[in-house]
C-alpha cells in the first residue's frame, strides 16, 4: 500500500487528484459553484433572520436603529457585495440550467456560462456604484 490518496480512472491509468480536477469542464465547476452559492445563501438567510428577529439583541427602537447605523459601515456593504455576487450567479446559472432543461443551447454550455458571466460582472458593477454611496464613512 502507497502513501496519500489515489484516484483510478475508468480507463484503469493512475492519475494523481490535482490531474483529475484540471479536467473538470466549466459545466463541473458551474455545478460545484451553483450548490455552494445556495448553501452560503442559505446561511446567510439563517444568520440574517436570526439579527433581526432576535429579542436578545434589540430591547427597543433605539437599539435597533444603532445596530441598522452600524450595518451601514464599509465592511457590511461589502458583505451586502458579496451576497448580491452569491444571489446574481446563482440566479443567472439557474436560468442557464432551465434553458437547458427546456432544451435551448445544450451544446453551448460554455459560451452560455460565459455569457451569462458577463452580464453578470455588468450588473456587479451597476450594483457596486449603487451600493458604495450608502456607507458611512
Amino acid at each position: 500500500m502507497g502513501r496519500g490518496f489515489k484516484v483510478r480512472p475508468a480507463n484503469g491509468l493512475k492519475r494523481h487528484p490535482a490531474q483529475t480536477l484540471a479536467t473538470y469542464r466549466t459545466g463541473t465547476w458551474a455545478w460545484v459553484l451553483h450548490r455552494a452559492t445556495g448553501l452560503l445563501i442559505l446561511a446567510y438567510l439563517y444568520f440574517h433572520l436570526i439579527v433581526l428577529s432576535s429579542d436578545v439583541w434589540f430591547k427597543g427602537s433605539a437599539d435597533f436603529n444603532r445596530v441598522v447605523g452600524e450595518l451601514t459601515a464599509p465592511p457590511f456593504i461589502l458583505t451586502d457585495l458579496l451576497l448580491f455576487v452569491l444571489v446574481l450567479y446563482h440566479a443567472l446559472n439557474g436560468i442557464r440550467i432551465m434553458l437547458f432543461d427546456l432544451g435551448y443551447g445544450i451544446g453551448h454550455q460554455r459560451e452560455w456560462f460565459w455569457g451569462l458571466m458577463g452580464v453578470g460582472a455588468l450588473l456587479m458593477v451597476a450594483a457596486s456604484l449603487a451600493l458604495w454611496p450608502l456607507a458611512h464613512l
